[in-house]
């Protein structure tokens, strides 16, 4: 197996040398005039090659910026501490005007959503509450399964008996 790999990894180096070989003699030929269209044909396939390979180089981000962004994709610039004053920026008023910029009304704005924030948590915790204490009062789903049988008259039937020999006397 390791001859495999040193073999493949030759093999490879090889390659790539007969690559840059041919690339090189292109460049030249082109530099002096002389060259083919195949040897210009391979030249443009080349620099093609090489500025994708470029543009995937910079666009690939490392493992760690890539975790990075993805656990902080909902945080504003505006809650990095960059530029506070774009509109576009602030956190949760992304569609208010620029004539909105001025300070206090932005403050009245956050302080609004808030306090409706506080008395929509209020409104569903006494909603929460009432629906436990009514729960309470008539019994859960366990509740109303064992009222049931009882009032089907568990006394007709004899309780059955669940030992393991049970199989044998049919019980």
């Amino acid at each position: 197996m390791i001859h495999n790999r040193s073999k493949r990894a030759q093999y490879f180096a090889e390659k790539k040398a007969q690559e840059q070989a041919a690339v090189y003699d292109a460049r030249m030929a082109a530099e002096a005039g002389i060259a083919t269209q195949r040897q210009i044909d391979f030249l443009e396939m080349w620099d093609a090659e090489d500025a994708r390979l470029a543009s995937l180089k910079v666009k690939k981000k490392s493992f760690g910026t890539r975790i990075k962004e993805w656990a902080f994709w909902g945080l504003k610039k505006s809650e990095e501490g960059d530029d506070l004053g774009s509109s576009e920026r602030r956190l949760g008023y992304e569609s208010l005007g620029e004539e909105d910029d001025t300070m206090g009304e932005r403050e009245s704005d956050i302080a609004r959503a808030i306090e409706n924030k506080r008395t929509n948590i209020a409104e569903k915790a006494k909603q929460a509450f009432a629906n436990e204490k009514e729960r309470q009062r008539t019994g859960g789903p366990l509740d109303k399964l064992g009222a049931s049988k009882d009032d089907n008259g568990s006394g007709d039937e004899p309780p059955k008996s669940g030992g393991w020999t049970s199989f044998m006397t049919r019980r």
